[in-house]
């Protein structure tokens, strides 16, 4: 009898530990954009983001490294009229400095480089990310916009390269759009 009810103890808390490790979500997932090519002027155009983007769907707290050459790009986040006419004249928001970013809010996010012409040669990026906690949805179609208010702000954080981790994070504020 002792050891039938230990049986089912053991079960149990093999339920309960598996319940809390679904509810609680995997770890992020750390991803490099644009692979080796990094954040650049891609040599195949603007469809070299889009299929990054498409081959990887992303959740909130995924951490996305963007490498570029300080001085020569920047990251900056646009609405989408203006990710759409790579108008790059008055960006929500600009990093000058590569980095790694953790975006902790659903929806989509319009990237692209502030300078001349680079937007225009497709260095220009629209991501979506899922909600997380469940399976990872697919990056909607460009025809299904995910819009949503200018004003429904979502905190990215810049993470410090030199202390990598979550003790040294500089907020920043980008808007999902």
């Amino acid at each position: 009898m002792v050891a039938k009810s230990m049986n089912v103890s053991n079960v149990l808390v093999l339920v309960i530990a598996a319940a809390v490790f679904t509810l609680h979500g995997t770890e992020a997932a750390q991803y490099t954009v644009g692979d080796e090519l990094g954040w650049t002027i891609p040599p195949g155009g603007a469809a070299t983001y889009a299929s990054w983007a498409a081959k990887h769907n992303l959740v909130v707290l995924d951490i996305l490294t963007f490498n570029f050459a300080v001085g020569e790009q920047d990251l900056a986040l646009v609405t989408k009229e203006d990710f759409d006419a790579c108008n790059t004249a008055d960006p929500l928001l600009v990093f000058q400095q590569p980095g790694d970013y953790i975006f902790q809010s659903q929806g989509m996010y319009y990237l692209t480089c502030t300078f001349a012409g680079h937007c225009a040669k497709g260095q220009k990026i629209a991501l979506y990310f899922a909600p997380s906690g469940g399976s990872p949805s697919p990056s909607p179609a460009a025809g299904q916009s995910q819009s949503q208010s200018a004003d429904d702000a979502a905190a990215v954080k810049f993470v410090s390269k030199k202390e990598y981790g979550f003790k040294k994070l500089m907020p920043g504020t980008m808007k999902s759009l």
